[in-house]
């Protein structure tokens, strides 16, 4: 029979997601919190998993270029913070606009709200900050239009003059496949969440993509998310 480190490497190894990083707590099913403990530490210790942070650890793999391990996945690292600690977690306005596409911009550093104190996150180049907010911002935290809300709240000031493309984006997003469907029913379930602000421009979003469009140039950007002039 396999050894629990055994089975939690060959688990870790064979999951579809081989940037995931794992924590104690996704081992539950397989032994005892200590005995779980020790076992990651023998791995760790044999170099067969690394350890990124306290509780946190993944199967490193080699860049082809550096020939050195890649840092891990800080989205994955993120989620992984999530369970560790039973916390709600929610990247800042311009970390979702770039992951979704919607901004050049890139951050210096990952800024990720949440109800807990945790200590910050040092990648490689990258730094993950985790900063204590009221449970008022945290509405959206861990549910499926999370950046999209996040991302829009943070292009307000540009959505009259970009209007189309950021539409033409999230559009996109919205449409394709369960995860889209996924985020445009959170959207219309939810509309109460959203700021009052922000509640025509989602609407107009969720438009059918049937409808007729506007054949004015000079008003299309602005029409596009539901901004008037």
């Amino acid at each position: 029979m396999a050894s629990i480190a055994d089975r939690i490497y060959d688990r870790m190894t064979q999951d579809s997601q081989s940037t995931k990083v794992w924590t104690a707590r996704d081992f539950a099913d397989i032994g005892t919190r200590s005995a779980i403990d020790v076992a990651l530490h023998r791995l760790q210790s044999n170099k067969r998993i690394r350890r990124i942070d306290h509780g946190l650890y993944d199967v490193p793999h080699t860049n082809q270029l550096t020939k050195k391990f890649s840092p891990p996945d800080y989205k994955s690292v993120i989620q992984a913070v999530a369970r560790r600690d039973g916390t709600k977690v929610l990247v800042d306005g311009i970390t979702a606009a770039n992951n979704l596409g919607l901004t050049n911009a890139v951050p210096s550093k990952v800024v990720v709200w949440t109800d807990a104190r945790v200590k910050p996150i040092k990648l490689d180049r990258m730094i993950i900050e985790f900063k204590q907010v009221a449970p008022s911002r945290l509405v959206w935290a861990n549910r499926p239009a999370a950046q999209v809300v996040q991302a829009l709240i943070w292009l307000r000031d540009v959505l009259s003059s970009d209007g189309d493309r950021i539409t033409k984006r999230l559009k996109a997003i919205l449409n394709k496949g369960d995860a889209g469907d996924r985020i445009r029913k959170d959207l219309q379930d939810n509309l109460g969440d959203l700021p009052v602000w922000l509640v025509p421009v989602v609407k107009d979003l969720l438009k059918s993509d049937t409808m007729e469009p506007d054949t004015d140039p000079s008003r299309r950007s602005t029409h596009a998310l539901g901004i008037r002039s």
